[in-house]
């Protein structure tokens, strides 16, 4: 591959625009000498080794090193001089993930490149084998063969790395290397104040790159204090797993900062967007750093998965000269809106149309070809600076003449961190309710949260749904119709819920023991899993009346136990409280957790929770326990793993249990609607 020589002067001259500019634009000046190569580094974070020696992180590894022996082969500066490696190499830091870390990257390891490394807090993870070992640390030295602080000079350029001293990924996390790091840092200016230094830690500095700011908080603030006493700082970090090619994961104040993303997975902003998207195990970003004689830095970002480079890339002009930095929140601010492509004629189309479900497709939006920014740089005349899509839903009922009604917002991921990003992007609409018309309004949203003032909008309408129609709700006896959990005369723990389309499988964990018609729970990992679509969620939203009946023997010493739970950020459970000695009903609704509590004895119980759209009620054994005032929508969670009901726990990630039941469960029964005192009083009979 050829290797662009970029000089300072060309690209402040040229690089004001992010758009396809001309290869010459950045091509070498006339003065040789100033533009060669007198660095080359690869830098990467987040690794992640398992025990497995087949894992995908291995490979994305190996072929990255592979990669490094050809890159630049043909070049005046043919190899890379260093690869920086930023913590979490490994899931745990067991002796296995270490040894096979290190077989894989020394064995691979391009000639004459020296191999730079620190602890992540992962690698304190492995607490048994560390403790044969004499500590975390010390077995990591130990494996690898390197110290945990490290300070090297590399053709006249200072690196240093620093490891915390725990991972427990807060502040204090670094104490005890302050003073090191500090000396080593004034004993590096002096040895040339012109030069950029290189400091490398597994945590980002709070309030600096993608991944440290807000509520992404993964940040600590042990080194800031140090670091910005040396504008010359070029300081990478990882932990976050955030995208490299997001131009916020490179910040500029009192020194220069760089997120260096993951070879495992993407993890990304949380709140509104979903934090691990579709594909997001498919994530594999290194940084190939070139330093030229005249200390200006080029970074390349390549895709480990597709062996090619992100069209985007960085260039430090003047590291050390903070009055000409480039990369600072004010440019973030000054970005201009995303717009979409006015020839085009961009629109959605809306496909599948059930009668709680719909399908989108419409093009990905362009980053407005006049933005400004100099220091960025685009390969393809695909800027891709959209990170996302603000999608407004409104309803009214199928023809009527009201207002239209908001009715829920997404902000699904553009897939911009992937190299082979589709043109094309599709979303479904998996909350949606029978009989109403729809208005669907997309705006596209760049990376630094600008919305683009043109909306794509399209109208549809969701038929109704004859099965939820086919039932009396005021029936004094009516069925339980998306879950309804008992023991049948055979002795056989069942599912059966009244509407056909919502899921009778059932998962059973541990060994509950059956008898007599109840299910006896052992409070370690007995548990029942009945998984919930995004659809079956969406018959959810307005009401429920959630049902069970148990038996406990005593209260605990452990705070909580779940008797029917599906909380994991969202949803609705059955909590006893042993150390109140009381029964909760949590109750997620409008995006919080609505928590009422009523007393209960050891022994025999019914209770039922509802909302019904102002209110959320407890009540126990056919009596009203408890009431809240509340409205708005019922929200479950958006993590997929974790979307199921569990009877004996609640639901974690991973699909996981937590906080298992000591008891008896004879049913459990989920209702679409809030049933009325009537109905409850005859579910406790």
């Amino acid at each position: 591959m050829k290797n662009l020589q970029i000089s300072r002067r060309n690209f402040l001259r040229s690089s004001f625009v992010l758009t396809a500019l001309p290869a010459g634009v950045w091509a070498a000046n006339s003065n040789e000498n100033a533009n060669s190569v007198v660095l080359r580094c690869a830098v990467m974070s987040d690794v992640h080794f398992k025990n497995d020696p087949n894992c995908a992180e291995r490979h994305r590894l190996e072929k990255t090193l592979k990669f490094m022996k050809t890159f630049a082969a043909n070049e005046p500066h043919p190899h890379f001089d260093a690869l920086v490696i930023a913590g979490d190499m490994t899931d745990h830091g067991f002796t296995k993930e270490l040894t096979n870390f290190r077989d894989s990257l020394f064995e691979n390891l391009p000639e004459k490149t020296q191999a730079l490394l620190c602890m992540g807090n992962h690698e304190f993870y492995g607490r048994d084998d560390h403790k044969k070992a004499g500590g975390a640390k010390k077995h990591w030295e130990t494996i690898l063969a390197r110290p945990a602080n490290s300070h090297s000079v590399i053709n006249g350029f200072h690196f240093i790395g620093i490891s915390p001293d725990n991972g427990t990924c807060r502040n204090g996390d670094y104490q005890n290397s302050l003073e090191w790091l500090e000396r080593e840092l004034e004993n590096a200016a002096k040895d040339d104040p012109q030069r950029p230094v290189f400091v490398f830690q597994h945590y980002h500095i709070s309030e600096t790159v993608y991944g440290s700011c807000g509520i992404d908080h993964w940040g600590i603030n042990d080194l800031r204090p140090i670091l910005d006493k040396f504008p010359q700082v070029v300081n990478f970090s990882g932990h976050s797993h955030y995208p490299s090619n997001d131009p916020r994961s490179i910040w500029q104040g009192n020194f220069t900062a760089l997120n260096t993303s993951t070879l495992s997975y993407y993890e990304m902003t949380g709140g509104i967007y979903e934090k691990f998207p579709e594909g997001y195990r498919n994530a594999a970003q290194v940084y190939f750093m070139e330093v030229f004689s005249d200390n200006s830095i080029l970074f390349r970002i390549f895709d480990a998965i597709t062996g090619t480079f992100f069209n985007i890339e960085y260039l430090l002009a003047e590291p050390g000269n903070i009055e000409k930095y480039l990369f600072t929140a004010k440019s973030r601010e000054n970005a201009p809106s995303p717009a979409w492509d006015e020839h085009e004629n961009a629109k959605i189309s809306i496909n599948e149309i059930t009668p709680y479900s719909a399908y989108l497709t419409f093009p990905q939006a362009k980053e407005n070809l006049h933005t400004r920014h100099s220091g960025i740089r685009f390969n393809s005349p695909k800027p891709n600076l959209i990170g996302s899509y603000q999608i407004l839903l409104s309803q009214k009922k199928n023809g009527s003449n009201e207002d239209w009604e908001k009715a829920g917002e997404k902000n699904p991921w553009s897939e911009y961190y992937f190299q082979n990003q589709p043109d094309q992007k599709s979303i479904s609409l998996e909350e949606l309710e029978p009989g109403y018309d729809w208005q669907v309004e997309i705006r596209a949203r760049n990376v630094f949260g600008k919305l683009s003032e043109k909306a794509l909008t399209a109208v549809f309408q969701t038929p109704n749904d004859p099965d939820a129609q086919a039932q009396d709700r005021n029936h004094p006896f009516p069925k339980a119709d998306a879950l309804n959990f008992f023991i049948d005369e055979n002795g056989t723990p069942q599912n059966d819920p009244f509407i056909r389309s919502f899921s009778r499988e059932m998962e059973t964990f541990g060994k509950p023991l059956i008898r007599y018609g109840w299910a006896e729970m052992n409070g370690k990992n007995d548990r029942f899993r009945i998984r919930f679509t995004p659809k079956d969620y969406a018959r959810l939203k307005r009401q429920m009346t959630m049902c069970a009946r148990f038996s406990f023997e005593t209260f605990r010493e452990k705070g909580a136990e779940d008797i029917m739970a599906n909380t994991e950020s969202g949803g609705f459970a059955f909590e006893l409280n042993h150390s109140k000695k009381s029964l909760e009903f949590w109750c997620h609704v409008a995006g919080h957790y609505v928590i009422i509590s009523s007393p209960i004895t050891p022994g025999e119980h019914t209770v039922c929770g509802t909302y019904d759209g102002k209110k959320v009620s407890l009540f126990i054994d056919g009596e009203l326990a408890a009431e809240h005032s509340a409205s708005g929508h019922l929200t479950f969670t958006a993590n997929p793993s974790a979307r199921a009901f569990c009877l004996g726990s609640d639901i974690a990630n991973g699909g996981n249990g937590s906080n298992y039941f000591t008891g008896k469960i004879k049913f459990a029964q989920l209702f679409t609607w809030a049933l009325n005192h009537e109905q409850i009083k005859n579910l406790a009979k």
